[in-house]
């Protein structure tokens, strides 16, 4: 399992990385195809005077028809969505590249989930605590992993973080095609205009590091949530969960007043998904077991 610490508690350090630079090697070239596209339209170099002072500046009249416009927006949609979804339908493709930097970190979160609650299961058998004087009985992890209540939120889980990058897809083109635009309207050279296009990049590589690190410890911390509700259903167990903040400089008030408080499985995720809770959180949990009037067990 992944390092943790008291600043990242989920330990999804390397997997936030890898995410990052994944999508960061995707936008680069779009970047790249779509600088190539300027380079090939015609234009004529002019030069401006002035009146006033007789100053010469250079003008660039770019030879582009309304539907050559058109279809030079076209293919910059087309070259950021091949780039960042594989897709031109807008539907998730089938075994989509970046469904592993998701599955991965969900299935870590169920594996260590599983094991802590088996641990918790066994020190309540030794204790002697019984259901229906039936000790409760440890779940194995394949149980987990090949049920519906695992693979189905996974699916969900694909097609959210899918969205987000189709939402960044057509923000990125939307902004680079107005600054492609009024360049070429403003009679600015290719280099003018590919440095504002690399301007508008430089904030889509900004939003897709937001969106890895979001999305990848969204996975792994409902994950977590996941398989705890599960395996307290199966045992008959009450279990709760014990929230754990990042605590860092940067650890927003409002999630470090929760460290170290016990919550609901239904209680933690209305938390997390309420307002910005979960953008850039390195927040997890950890679960505990509950006796019949809600006292810890353990």
């Amino acid at each position: 399992m992944s390092k943790k610490t008291k600043a990242d508690p989920t330990g999804q350090a390397t997997n936030r990385n890898k995410g990052t630079r994944r999508l960061a090697a995707r936008l680069r070239r779009a970047e790249s195809r779509v600088k190539d596209l300027l380079k090939v339209i015609p234009r004529e170099r002019r030069r401006i005077t002035k009146i006033q002072n007789a100053e010469q500046t250079v003008f660039y009249e770019y030879e582009l028809t309304a539907q050559d416009q058109e279809q030079l927006n076209d293919s910059v949609q087309f070259i950021i969505n091949d780039e960042l979804l594989e897709t031109q339908t807008g539907r998730m493709p089938f075994n989509w590249y970046w469904q592993s930097n998701i599955e991965l970190p969900y299935r870590q979160g169920t594996a260590e989930e599983v094991r802590d609650f088996n641990q918790l299961i066994a020190a309540a058998t030794v204790a002697g605590f019984f259901i229906k004087r039936i000790a409760p009985q440890e779940i194995p992890f394949n149980q987990v992993v090949f049920s519906d209540a695992y693979r189905d939120p996974l699916n969900k889980a694909y097609v959210s973080n899918f969205n987000s990058i189709k939402s960044l897809s057509s923000t990125t083109a939307a902004q680079v095609i107005q600054r492609i635009n009024s360049g070429i309207s403003s009679g600015l050279s290719t280099v003018a205009i590919g440095a504002e296009i690399n301007s508008r990049f430089d904030v889509a590589l900004s939003s897709a590091q937001r969106i890895a690190e979001t999305e990848i410890n969204k996975a792994y911390n409902d994950a977590k949530l996941n398989a705890a509700d599960l395996m307290a259903e199966e045992t008959g167990l009450r279990s709760a969960v014990v929230h754990i903040s990042a605590l860092t400089s940067t650890t927003r008030s409002t999630h470090a007043a929760r460290h170290g408080n016990s919550y609901t499985v239904a209680d933690q995720l209305q938390w997390w998904d309420s307002g910005a809770n979960r953008i850039n959180c390195k927040c997890t949990t950890r679960s505990i077991l509950l006796d019949k009037r809600g006292n810890v067990l353990q």
